[in-house]
């Protein structure tokens, strides 16, 4: 099966690791992976595409331990990068923990500070996770947000947020958006 991002038809990501074909996943990753761009110095907030064969790049994930990760709070992040990609990391800042409405929007701000001129980036966003976030992306006029259509997703002209788990144990929407 296959979805609309932009003009460009993609296949669903399928992939055993994380059930992607039954949660956002197949949205997400389908599109991180065609956006990549393959040169220059990248940054991953939140330990992701690692999980699907995709490395070369410096990864931060506050939590996960695993080889090669940095374990550091994503408004500890220094230096500067050509293209940054967050895929379902940035609801989660200081919202799980501290229930601070605005961590996911200071990161925001924080990883656009960090791209080189000319650096582009992708952040992906479950919708219903962290309603202050919710809010602030349907502000934005850079993304576009998908919504599970039976066993599929589809775009939305307006951002929908979704409660997330409503109908599944995963997102009912998500938000994605290029900078």
């Amino acid at each position: 099966m296959t979805f609309t991002y932009r003009g460009r038809r993609l296949d669903y990501f399928d992939h055993p690791y994380n059930s992607t074909r039954a949660n956002e996943r197949a949205v997400e990753v389908a599109v991180a992976l065609d956006w990549l761009p393959g040169k220059g110095l990248g940054l991953e907030v939140g330990n992701v595409l690692g999980h699907y064969g995709v490395s070369g790049h410096r990864v931060v994930d506050l939590n996960e331990q695993a080889p090669g990760v940095d374990n550091l709070d994503v408004l500890d992040i220094t230096g500067t990068y050509d293209w940054i990609v967050s895929i379902s990391t940035i609801e989660h800042v200081r919202w799980d923990d501290h229930g601070d409405p605005y961590g996911a929007r200071q990161a925001l701000a924080h990883l656009e500070r960090l791209l080189n001129p000319g650096g582009v980036m992708l952040v992906t966003v479950p919708g219903g996770w962290n309603p202050s976030l919710d809010r602030h992306l349907a502000e934005l006029d850079n993304g576009v947000t998908f919504t599970r259509r039976g066993s599929g997703w589809r775009a939305t002209k307006t951002p929908q947020f979704l409660p997330y788990g409503a109908t599944t144990p995963w997102a009912e929407s998500v938000w994605i958006g290029e900078w």
